[in-house]
């Protein structure tokens, strides 16, 4: 009997995660918490960070940063399976200093670290630690097929700025580190009587459609002051609209399914639709 109550208990800690699965880091060690309880993963005290469940829940990753001395600490990327044995150590070239690691799909992993204005963005071989690609920029949004990620470039102009006043935002877009999408000016020659002040402060700039053909995101477009809601496909396609308030930077996007978008903002909600092709607000019909 006590010999078979080991081999179920065996066969669940084998089986894999659920989505309700958690990993966290407690007294330098990983802990798996599932429906049955929680489970120490490591026991070998060395401070660790960033633990993140794989996409299929059957393993995760944590980082360690091996102190260097007068130097920047060398990071190291660990992989478990759920029964804490190492499957992978990682230790990424030129990839340093993490504040963000994920999982985009069972064969990448992305790892973030952000400076004050800008941010780069690593794509990681889980197996190897090879550098897949690298990009600088800002909010890097994978829509839901991993297939697609929208970045945003912050950028200053100061050039004929009166001293004292602040340099406006040169924002845009691109999509996986390619080519600027947005704004529609061509690129590296904006019109200097406006300036793009994309996303919002607070959360992530970019919110993808359930089909992921659209990213929308908002824009503040100067010296007028307009505030716009913006749609952007990866093919380069783009349709925007005015916002009919200035919102507050608690502004969120929110898809209702593949052609309806709200915008919620100072308290109030915007209702934006694709219609025949076409992007606009959606207004109740006056009585």
């Amino acid at each position: 009997m006590f010999l078979a109550c080991i081999t179920v208990a065996a066969l669940l800690w084998q089986a894999p995660a659920s989505s309700s699965n958690t990993v966290t880091v407690k007294d330098n060690e990983i802990w798996l918490r599932t429906a049955s309880g929680e489970r120490q993963l490591t026991h070998d005290g060395v401070p660790k960070r960033l633990p993140t469940l794989s996409p299929s829940g059957d393993s995760l990753l944590y980082v360690v940063d091996h102190p260097v001395p007068l130097n920047y600490p060398e990071e190291e990327i660990v992989v478990l399976d759920l029964s804490g044995k190492v499957l992978w150590r990682i230790a990424p070239k030129d990839a340093t200093g993490f504040d963000h690691i994920d999982w985009i799909d069972a064969g990448r992993i992305g790892a973030t670290n952000c400076g004050h204005f800008q941010c780069m963005y690593w794509v990681l071989d889980p197996h190897s630690g090879k550098k897949l690609q690298s990009m600088g920029g800002r909010d890097f949004v994978w829509s839901h097929n991993r297939q697609w990620l929208a970045t945003l470039h912050p950028s200053y102009s100061c050039e004929g700025t009166p001293e004292g006043e602040g340099c406006p935002e040169r924002d845009s877009v691109s999509f996986n580190g390619g080519n600027l999408l947005y704004p529609p000016e061509e690129v590296g020659k904006f019109d200097d009587s406006h300036s793009h002040d994309i996303g919002i402060d607070i959360g992530p700039s970019f919110a993808w459609s359930p089909d992921d053909k659209w990213v929308a995101f908002t824009d503040l477009i100067g010296p007028e002051g307009d505030w716009y809601v913006v749609i952007l496909s990866p093919d380069g396609e783009m349709q925007r609209d005015t916002v009919p308030i200035d919102p507050d930077y608690h502004a969120t996007l929110e898809w209702l399914d593949n052609t309806h978008l709200d915008l919620h903002a100072s308290g109030r909600v915007f209702h934006f639709a694709i219609d025949k092709g076409a992007f606009s607000e959606v207004r109740a019909a006056k009585h």
